[in-house]
């Protein structure tokens, strides 16, 4: 995310408020999934996911961004137009804060765990735009013996020619 457009408005919404995130400093909640869960920005436009149950915030970095599987449950549409939403009522830029989701951690991340029904959602969820960064991963789900079929395929149809 380019913190230099969105951090001056997070800074001045997390002075007025914003939310406690535990293990974490305070954040802007943009998305609640259906587990409770929050998905939002902290003060330096880094991503969290705060469960409801008090557990530790997790900061999505390359290592962590699988925990954010949750999101996969949801058809991209939904939660790209929830993200807007949640940009717009807290006066955001709307399309760089979609943008700035970390998709393609969030899927790398879930494709490296090989998990059939997870790889699913994860391949489900890209944009063509998503699909070069990903070529090496969709390659390795090919590639997997304990993949079901119908998921090696659809990651097939998704690779990009070099």
């Amino acid at each position: 995310m380019d913190v230099s457009n969105l951090g001056a408005r997070l800074a001045e919404i997390l002075d007025g408020g914003g939310e406690p995130a535990p293990g974490a400093d305070r954040f802007l909640p943009l998305v609640t999934l259906d587990s409770g869960a929050r998905c939002g920005l902290d003060r330096e436009g880094r991503w969290l996911l705060v469960p409801d149950d008090g557990r530790p915030a997790t900061r999505s970095t390359p290592d962590t961004a699988h925990l954010f599987h949750e999101v996969l449950e949801w058809k991209r549409p939904r939660f790209d137009d929830a993200l807007e939403a949640g940009a717009r009522a807290a006066e955001l830029p709307a399309d760089e804060v979609v943008f700035a989701f970390p998709t393609v951690d969030v899927v790398r991340g879930v494709l490296a765990k090989q998990h059939p029904y997870l790889t699913r959602l994860a391949l489900e969820w890209l944009h063509p735009t998503e699909l070069r960064a990903l070529r090496a991963d969709l390659r390795e789900v090919t590639r997997t013996a304990s993949m079901p079929l119908p998921v090696k395929e659809l990651a097939e149809r998704l690779i990009v020619p070099e």
